[in-house]
């Protein structure tokens, strides 16, 4: 059964990316990285942050639930049969439960252990503000209630639903959300954001909010889209839970609310002149401007770079390889699989993906270009002897250009470390 994820798609087969990334980076990554250390949250939290997190009336009194009920749009994830990944907008619903208990979470749908795991983490970084909760368990429930539901990129969301029942917040239904979530409130990087955008986009929704550590995930769209993604939608990066909150209010702040009235203007001056817009002294003091009421507003800056010539040409490395393998799926198992099967291929299949490997050599990262120019050799090869009696061993030998390209990379500490923390 395919998985709907909030942050990834797990299926039961064995794919190029799972390989690639836990296999190679993952443990290389995790090898050379220093432990953590344990602390108490507020250690860690700057002090201008914590103070606007703690409710100092509320340190040893109940804080009781205003809200019944609420909803907010999360962004999710499926991944097609082809390893690639599709995004959509889910409402996610949340509602007070009338038998008293400690206080508490529970889902109506069936999910898995990270959007366990998430829940938890959300409702430890609501009682660091309000510690002593009335007894009642707060209930999630998803509006399409017949897919399992995993990965951790909902925590944002499930702490910002949770914090709105508490405080009668009224939510934007018109914006969507999506973030990993620490107890002391920051917000951290998430995958599939190409996906998610595009989904949003689908679903006709204004804005979008984004970890800050993924902006340059966000460039990667526009590299990948083109700038017409930036202006179809109003994306904004968070790096708290604070941020976050003020950003999926109905009621947003006044600056907030004035740089989403420019940008939804522009939004009507693109869709006419398209690219050329950006040639308009007027169209680029708007931009100007919102940047300047909302210095969060990641289209508006991506415009204004793409203006002025100073825009990302480049895939980063996570993306680079994401896009490689996505194009090459049809290969894992002669890839990884010994011996290969001893099965034919058709040749437009091995045109189709010569010629997609050859249009990614222009964006993608230069570190991994080694891999891409071994793959084509590898897809070649697959091309011309899979399903021949000495097949098996031709393959074999051009596989080995590609687990040495592969491991080379590996060994690059910097790119690993990048792959990882930009929530990959």
């Amino acid at each position: 059964m395919i998985t709907k994820s909030s942050d990834g798609v797990r299926n039961s087969h064995r794919s190029h990316l799972a390989y690639l990334f836990l296999s190679i980076f993952a443990a290389s990554w995790c090898a050379s990285a220093k432990p953590a250390k344990a602390g108490d949250n507020s250690s860690r939290i700057s002090n201008g942050l914590y103070q606007m997190i703690i409710r100092p009336s509320y340190a040893h009194r109940q804080k009781k639930f205003e809200r019944m009920e609420n909803s907010i749009r999360g962004l999710l994830v499926y991944q097609m049969p082809n390893g690639r990944l599709v995004g959509k907008s889910e409402e996610i619903i949340a509602t007070i439960s009338s038998q008293k208990r400690p206080a508490s979470v529970s889902f109506v749908n069936q999910v898995g252990v990270d959007v366990l795991l998430a829940s938890k983490i959300a409702m430890r970084a609501v009682k660091l503000r309000y510690p002593d909760l009335q007894s009642r368990c707060v209930r999630f429930s998803f509006s399409n209630q017949y897919v399992i539901v995993d990965g951790n990129s909902i925590g944002c969301s499930l702490a910002i639903l949770m914090l709105s029942l508490l405080e009668n917040t009224r939510l934007d239904r018109k914006m969507a959300i999506t973030g990993a979530v620490t107890s002391d409130w920051r917000v951290r990087a998430v995958g599939g954001l190409e996906a998610k955008i595009d989904g949003a986009i689908q679903d006709h929704l204004d804005a979008v909010v984004v970890p800050k550590a993924n902006a340059r995930s966000i460039s990667d769209v526009m590299v990948l889209d083109g700038p017409q993604t930036a202006w179809q939608i109003e994306i904004f990066s968070t790096s708290n839970l604070i941020q976050a909150m003020s950003m999926m209010r109905y009621n947003k702040p006044r600056d907030v609310n004035y740089a989403m009235l420019l940008f939804d203007s522009l939004k009507r001056r693109f869709k006419k002149d398209g690219i050329e817009a950006l040639k308009n002294p007027v169209v680029i003091k708007r931009l100007t401007d919102i940047v300047a009421l909302a210095p969060n507003d990641l289209s508006s800056r991506y415009l204004l770079a793409f203006a002025a010539g100073k825009e990302r040409k480049k895939l980063s490395i996570g993306a680079s390889l994401y896009e490689v393998f996505a194009d090459t799926q049809i290969y894992d198992d002669y890839l990884w699989n010994q011996p290969p099967p001893n099965t034919p291929l058709l040749k437009t299949d091995v045109l189709a993906s010569l010629r997609q490997l050859g249009n990614l050599e222009k964006i993608i990262s230069p570190k991994c270009l080694p891999l891409v120019e071994a793959l084509r050799g590898f897809v070649r090869v697959c091309g011309s002897w899979a399903g021949t009696p000495t097949g098996s061993q031709h393959i074999y030998a051009s596989r080995l250009g590609v687990l040495t390209a592969l491991n080379r990379l590996g060994r690059d500490k910097k790119a690993i470390d990048r792959i990882m923390r930009s929530g990959f």
